[in-house]
């Protein structure tokens, strides 16, 4: 685990922010920093963490890195200690790290699904309950932001596994909605398409992204600021709990007539 310290020490809102090194963690990153957050970036790519911070500190941004594992068990613990040493407080946490593992559905096996379900089911609820306790504790408000998926919400073959561990998070930030309202703390999803990271241009051949937009209404893929403005907007969308926000150019409502 490394930290870089702060540059301020009046920081504002505090948001955790995980998978922040790269593509749609960063993106978020700098949104919420320009919004006047001061952020816990997390990730396990120390050497792009480093450059966030750099660039963000650069704009007078208040930030600390943590490079971790969010699967390993003390992470959630390090995480919250690491808030509250260089800001005092937490306020926000946006649960964005994971990955995606198509194949289709006898082309999966068990090491693929557990290795799903560890980054994008356990360490998101795990991470959720270190950020709640730490807020009950403190006796404070707070929002989290939970990144799923429309393959959640609308069936597309090959997908299975990865399907499953988001759905996963969808009915865990509904439940967790309900559960931890009584201490303000909201829990929204963020219910994602396709998003052009850097990791989607480079690797999806053309042909692929070309026929994926056949089945938008926009006939595009969302930029990652796009998806970043979404997320700064559930942080702070105070009536908002238990929402499924999804962005994905109409994908969920397509009909090929």
């Amino acid at each position: 685990m490394v930290a870089v310290t702060p540059q301020s020490a009046e920081p504002g809102r505090v948001a955790i922010v995980t998978g922040a090194a790269l593509g749609l963690g960063r993106a978020i990153a700098r949104e919420l920093a320009a919004a006047g957050w001061s952020l816990v970036a997390v990730d396990m790519q120390a050497e792009q963490l480093a450059a966030l911070a750099a660039e963000l500190q650069e704009g007078g941004h208040p930030v600390v890195t943590v490079v971790a594992d969010m699967t390993a068990q003390d992470t959630p613990a390090v995480v919250m200690a690491a808030a509250e040493e260089a800001f005092d407080r937490a306020d926000a946490l946006v649960n964005n790290a994971g990955i995606v593992d198509y194949a289709g559905f006898f082309d999966s096996d068990r090491a693929m699904l557990q290795r799903l379900l560890d980054v994008d089911v356990t360490s998101v609820y795990m991470m959720t309950q270190a950020f709640a306790a730490t807020l009950r504790r403190r006796g404070t408000a707070g929002s989290v932001v939970n990144l799923g998926t429309s393959h959640a919400i609308s069936g597309v073959a090959g997908t299975s596994a990865y399907a499953a561990a988001k759905g996963a998070v969808h009915a865990m930030s509904r439940a967790l909605a309900v559960e931890l309202a009584d201490l303000g703390i909201r829990v929204n999803t963020l219910a994602l398409g396709t998003t052009l990271t850097d990791r989607v241009r480079n690797d999806l051949p053309a042909e692929l992204l070309s026929q994926r937009y056949r089945q938008i209404p926009l006939k595009r893929g969302a930029e990652p600021e796009e998806a970043a403005r979404a997320v700064a907007f559930l942080l702070d969308a105070e009536y908002a709990t238990g929402t499924e926000l999804v962005l994905d150019g109409g994908f969920t409502v397509y009909g090929d007539g």
